[in-house]
């Protein structure tokens, strides 16, 4: 039953047309408009009843947070309840279009909000392709190893993922042919260069895998805070949305307020280092550094320069001179600019990047300043 794809694809939804192509919501018991997103659903709903044994009388379809707890927001997908009464809440399902990564955070917290609202034993995200149930228990989510039928969910017989310690690779490792294929088209570029290819699995190696055991250390990265790594969705400045790892920092910005710092790595054919903003008034990525352009290779000295030109863009193809970044920079923090170019840092690729190496805390921390002055110059171009 673990083939999600095959399953959904053989099911076969009838197409009605009332005005609009609409499918027939058998829950709800009316149309509904055709849309990616209306199709996993109604699907899930096929699947929950032929595959898992499920009753229709048992799920309820948009279910409102608000006829739950007063004031709250949203709404579940599906809510598969215990009784015939719809009393019980059992399971929340949460349906994503099929382009949407449902193992990203934001995707499973959304889903978790409304299990705490709704008092639910798991959770299920599913989107077409993949599906993924989770157990809450002792205040924690536990990904289940199968797709468990309805009987099995009730009675709690269902058996959980294996956590396995994932360890960071030696350098040899990091410079062979079997993990630059690996990560080759998800994290690193196709075409980026073997020097900067390198350095960008190193560099991953550091902020996937790798923990910060001296707190101290994150004063000189200039954040307060580790939070670990996440796979989480970023939108960037053409309409795009990044579902991939990254690793958070919480860190203060220049007024003193609390925000999220991100970095991630992301390749098709090039590679693009990402530094995520996130606060109370928007979630994007401020930086996104082609270091198939910026990152030049000292083969004498074994280091990689890593610089900034200063394009900014605004959304929907608008721009902000490189002027005018280069100059609030050079006002707001001189030791950045190098030749009217934003300096980043060099770093030393001949050995494993560790968190304690004072040219990975001068680099990553010249990266976080640039992004949150980068941050401030578009506020300024929106506000005028």
């Amino acid at each position: 039953m673990n083939d999600i794809k095959k399953i959904f694809k053989a099911i076969k939804l009838n197409k009605y047309k009332p005005s609009s192509t609409s499918y027939f919501d058998p829950v709800r018991k009316y149309f509904v408009p055709k849309t990616p997103e209306e199709e996993v659903r109604q699907k899930t709903i096929e699947f929950l009843e032929a595959q898992l044994g499920v009753p229709l009388n048992r799920l309820r379809v948009e279910e409102a947070m608000a006829h739950v707890k007063r004031g709250a927001r949203g709404r579940a997908d599906i809510v598969v309840y215990r009784d015939d009464e719809k009393n019980k809440p059992l399971m929340v399902i949460e349906c994503k279009a099929p382009e949407v990564d449902i193992s990203c955070d934001d995707v499973r917290e959304q889903a978790e909000r409304y299990r705490n609202i709704l008092k639910a034993d798991y959770i299920m995200l599913v989107n077409g392709y993949k599906l993924i149930i989770y157990k809450y228990q002792d205040g924690k989510n536990f990904e289940l190893v199968d797709i468990s039928s309805y009987k099995e969910l009730l009675e709690s017989k269902v058996s959980f993922v294996e956590n396995i310690p994932i360890e960071p690779y030696s350098y040899e490792e990091i410079i062979s042919r079997e993990i630059q294929k690996k990560f080759t088209k998800i994290y690193v570029g196709c075409e980026t260069s073997k020097p900067v290819k390198f350095l960008a699995i190193n560099f991953l190696n550091l902020i996937l895998f790798k923990t910060i055991d001296d707190e101290s250390i994150l004063e000189l990265l200039g954040v307060f805070e580790d939070r670990g790594t996440g796979r989480t969705r970023f939108g960037n400045s053409a309409g795009y949305n990044y579902q991939i790892k990254t690793r958070l920092f919480i860190a203060k910005d220049r007024k003193n307020k609390n925000q999220i710092l991100g970095l991630s790595l992301f390749g098709r054919y090039n590679t693009q280092l990402n530094v995520s903003i996130m606060n109370r008034e928007r979630k994007h990525h401020s930086l996104q550094l082609d270091m198939d352009k910026y990152c030049k290779y000292d083969y004498q000295s074994n280091k990689i320069v890593i610089t900034h030109n200063g394009t900014l863009s605004t959304g929907r193809g608008g721009s902000i001179s490189k002027f005018t970044v280069i100059d609030y920079v050079k006002n707001n923090a001189p030791d950045l600019i190098r030749d009217e170019e934003v300096y980043l840092g060099s770093i030393d690729n001949s050995r494993l990047l560790e968190w304690n190496q004072p040219d990975v805390q001068n680099f990553i921390r010249n990266l976080f300043l640039y992004a949150v002055l980068r941050d401030e110059v578009r506020k300024k171009y929106k506000k005028k």
